[in-house]
């Protein structure tokens, strides 16, 4: 694989990850949902910035 190619991939699943956690907060029986929704940002904000520094770290070819 290339860096293009992890790069899409790495994008889409961060993006899934982000849906799945939304449809969590609200399928949920959460009282307050203002946190989970925080919370699911959160992560995904964590994910997208882990990724982005793991990427930067792969040799473009």
């Amino acid at each position: 694989m290339n860096k293009k190619q992890l790069e899409i991939i790495s994008a889409i699943g961060s993006t899934l990850i982000f849906v799945v956690l939304l449809v969590g907060v609200n399928v949920g029986g959460m009282v307050q949902k203002e946190y989970g929704f925080v919370a699911a940002m959160v992560i995904f904000i964590v994910v997208t910035s882990m990724l982005g520094i793991k990427l930067t770290e792969i040799p473009d070819n």
